[in-house]
């Protein structure tokens, strides 16, 4: 098993935010209130977000599977009509998608500004949403290009690797075809190194014939021309932390899965995260 630092997939923008009380049962009354106050700044939270307009055309895409090209903007945002050109040549390449704006100050947006982390981030970006509602990647408008933009767009295969991590579970990719003679065994040591980790891993198959992998299959420089199967092994964090070019080990790749690989990106950090 070959661990690799060199390269690492798109990080996921979506966070889990929970909040804890404090008991103190010399200050119930205290807590009640406070208990109370911050149950009714949710469910406004949420009654803002179920009415949201925007939340309904994010929703409507969902339902469609269409990706989504959202233009982020706010105080201080120059060149909009830039970045609107850029999002719109994007769904010129990734037809299957939509572009809508999104004023990241208006009150109403708040709870999507905190699902994908954009209260820091500069303006205007354009952010893209994959076929099943998740974040995974944008471009500020000085570094963002209609190629780049719909090149974040996942393929099939590799939405379900962000759903792994979006779910903090590692994913074991196998890259076969029907005509290597190793991808049934191969399959099953995948499927051993699940078992491995108790299931709490996802063993991904991906055809290296199958056309829209591609950006995939490049993203992590797999040699489609390559006569055995290909073993990637990608970290609940979403770094590839485990190669294997030949029939691999179980009890490696499970090891692998829960490595963490230490060090950044390079040069490949965009405001997303790795973008290579």
């Amino acid at each position: 098993m070959k661990v690799s630092k060199k390269l690492q997939l798109l990080s996921l923008l979506l966070v889990a935010i929970t909040f804890n009380a404090c008991a103190n049962p010399k200050k119930e009354n205290s807590q009640a209130s406070s208990e109370n106050s911050a149950n009714q700044q949710t469910q406004v939270k949420q009654t803002v977000k179920a009415t949201s307009p925007l939340q309904a055309e994010l929703n409507q895409a969902k339902a469609a599977g269409k990706a989504v090209f959202v233009v982020v903007t706010g105080t201080g945002a120059t060149d909009l009509n830039k970045a609107m050109t850029i999002a719109k040549g994007a769904n010129a390449i990734y037809k299957n998608a939509t572009v809508i704006q999104m004023n990241k100050d208006l009150p109403i947006n708040e709870p999507l500004v905190t699902e994908w982390r954009l209260s820091g981030t500069p303006v205007p970006l354009i952010l893209v949403l994959s076929s099943k509602g998740m974040a995974t990647g944008g471009y500020a408008l000085a570094d963002a290009t209609s190629a780049n933009i719909a090149a974040l767009v996942p393929s099939p295969k590799m939405e379900v690797v962000y759903a792994a991590m979006e779910n903090k579970k590692p994913a074991i990719v196998v890259f076969t075809k029907k005509s290597h003679v190793d991808k049934s065994e191969v399959l099953k040591i995948g499927k051993d190194a699940v078992t491995k980790l108790k299931n709490n891993a996802v063993l991904v198959e991906v055809d290296m014939d199958d056309s829209r992998e591609n950006s995939f299959m490049n993203q992590l420089r797999i040699d489609k021309l390559s006569k055995a199967s290909v073993t990637i092994v990608i970290n609940a964090q979403g770094q590839v932390s485990g190669t294997s070019t030949t029939t691999p080990d179980a009890s490696k790749l499970a090891a692998a899965a829960v490595a963490v690989v230490k060090g950044g990106c390079g040069s490949g950090c965009g405001p997303a995260g790795c973008a290579k």
